[in-house]
């Protein structure tokens, strides 16, 4: 139901160990190890050691902390993610986003900014050879690749 259509990139929504239910109200901090499922009213923090999802009811004015986040509900809040964030066409986020995968399908709101880590970003490297340093710049020296070793005048 929750999902996008790429087999294995969904997330898990089978087993769900912790439920606030739909006419449920909870104020403070929810700290859960296994997945959790919002469909009532949060008003506080969420840290997570697996899967969180605010179902199409839930409401969470908050932060929400997190390996996966699935948002179909509302979240007036943070959302950062180890691995992912999805929001379904009713999902509604006011606030910003960390995570290394995000997918908004099309339908949702989403307000604030969002920091995505690249997996296998490349760092610089060693500034090549082609490449004037500063200091030659402001010399006004220009290195040449043909000059070869002289010896020195006498």
């Amino acid at each position: 139901m929750f999902g996008s259509k790429k087999k294995g990139d969904t997330i898990n929504t089978s087993i769900i160990n912790t439920i606030i239910g739909n006419n449920s109200k909870i104020e403070g901090v929810l700290s859960a190890s296994e997945s959790t499922r919002i469909d009532g009213l949060l008003e506080g923090k969420i840290v997570s050691e697996s899967s969180v999802i605010v179902g199409e009811s839930g409401i969470v004015s908050g932060d929400i902390t997190a390996i996966e986040i699935l948002v179909a509900g509302t979240v007036y809040g943070n959302l950062i993610a180890k691995d992912r964030i999805e929001m379904t066409s009713t999902g509604r986020v006011l606030g910003d986003l960390i995570t290394k995968t995000l997918v908004i399908d099309e339908g949702a709101s989403f307000k604030g900014n969002c920091t995505m880590d690249f997996v296998g970003e490349k760092k610089p490297t060693e500034p090549s050879a082609n490449v004037h340093t500063s200091q030659e710049q402001k010399n006004g020296d220009k290195p040449n690749k043909n000059k070869k070793d002289e010896p020195a005048a006498t």
